[in-house]
């Protein structure tokens, strides 16, 4: 009995020698017990560790050393811009001389919404169809009459030519066509008018189109033209005299406002003798609803740099109401001329004086200390 005690102490002891023993095999077993691909992370992870330890000091360093105003072409550049902006500040934002003429140049009928496309029977056409279309103005408001003119050219000679359209918003068709009339001797220029007076106004909407259907021969050819439409938030009736105040000519300008409230108001003033426009004019102003008047004041700074003492004509005058919360659009105020005669005077008639703006003196000192050239660091 004994000895069977013993043996199994001995085996009891031997058992646990070995496990001992075998445990930090296995412990390290498992350790190393990684699938190919956590394998393949942690050298990528090393990889990509290593690499940045040796990339990342020059890049760093490259980036500390960028200085965008260091350059001498920026440099230059900021200095042009400088330049440019000096100029403009020697006068008024709301009275600045005009020097390109075509800035400002008016759209002759007919031409600021034209629409011209080809209509090719195939491929091979090289001489396709053409339909030009457009409306007298694109502006419109209540009451006015659209004119409509329709070109078509390259038909083939003989062919019977049909022009019909339909005025669209919005809100839909209106319910009858536009019926046009040939208008040239070869029977290729048609012409029709739209009475706004006649149209349902419910279906009057500010972004208008005229759907024209053009049938040449035996050919059903489409195109659209655009306009704008609405009722007059204002409407310029009269200029009042103009008289030199101060440093500036004031040009009072008469306003009937239907509806109230922030008006913006701009023109061009133009030499009467030579037509040559010579200041960009610019207002705005809170308006009751009633009678009103706004203000363009043209600076004697402007005025002798353009070397013109008058006579004037005050025209392209555009006013609209800002949209007011809860309105998408601004709405735009009529004039009850295109352009209005406004009296000259002699410079000594005002007071001659410098116009300055110290705010946007400092930005230009600002911009000029961007682009200055710094000699120091080469000597």
């Amino acid at each position: 009995m004994k000895r069977w005690i013993w043996l199994a102490t001995a085996g009891l002891l031997l058992s646990l020698i070995t496990f001992i023993f075998l445990l930090p095999e296995k412990n390290s077993s498992h350790r190393n017990n990684v699938s190919p691909l956590e394998k393949e992370k942690v050298v990528n992870i090393k990889q990509q560790e290593q690499q940045t330890k040796k990339v990342s000091p020059p890049t760093q360093k490259a980036a500390e050393e960028i200085n965008p105003y260091e350059n001498e072409v920026i440099k230059a550049q900021v200095q042009q811009a400088a330049d440019i902006y000096a100029e403009n500040i020697k006068y008024p934002l709301t009275s600045q001389p005009i020097y390109n003429p075509e800035d400002v140049r008016e759209y002759e009928p007919f031409e600021q919404s034209e629409v011209s496309l080809p209509f090719p029977l195939n491929n091979d056409d090289k001489n396709p169809i053409r339909i030009s279309a457009a409306t007298d103005t694109f502006q419109y408001f209540e009451n006015d009459t659209v004119i409509i003119q329709v070109n078509i050219s390259n038909a083939p000679k003989g062919v019977a030519i049909a022009v019909n359209g339909v005025v669209s918003g919005t809100n839909g068709d209106l319910p009858s066509e536009i019926q046009f009339q040939s208008s040239g001797q070869n029977a290729t220029q048609f012409s029709a008018n739209f009475d706004t007076r006649k149209a349902p106004k419910k279906l009057l909407t500010p972004e208008m189109s005229i759907k024209l259907n053009v049938v040449v021969g035996n050919r059903d050819l489409h195109t659209t033209v655009a306009f704008r439409y609405a009722i007059a938030s204002a409407r310029i009736v009269d200029a009042l005299p103009a008289k030199p105040e101060g440093a500036e000519l004031i040009i009072p300008l008469e306003l009937e406002v239907f509806r109230g409230g922030y008006y913006f108001l701009n023109g061009v003033l133009e030499d009467a003798d030579s037509g040559r426009p010579l200041i960009q004019l610019q207002s705005e102003s809170r308006l009751p609803q009633g009678a009103a008047t706004m203000y363009l004041k043209a600076h004697i700074a402007a005025l002798k740099h353009q070397a013109s003492e008058g006579p004037y004509i005050l025209r392209r005058l555009q006013i609209y109401k800002g949209a007011d919360v809860g309105e998408d659009f601004d709405a735009p105020a009529s004039s009850s001329q295109s352009q209005f005669n406004i009296s000259g005077f002699p410079f000594s008639d005002y007071s001659d004086e410098e116009y300055v703006d110290e705010q946007a003196q400092e930005r230009l000192d600002f911009l000029r200390s961007l682009g200055s050239v710094d000699d120091s660091g080469d000597q």
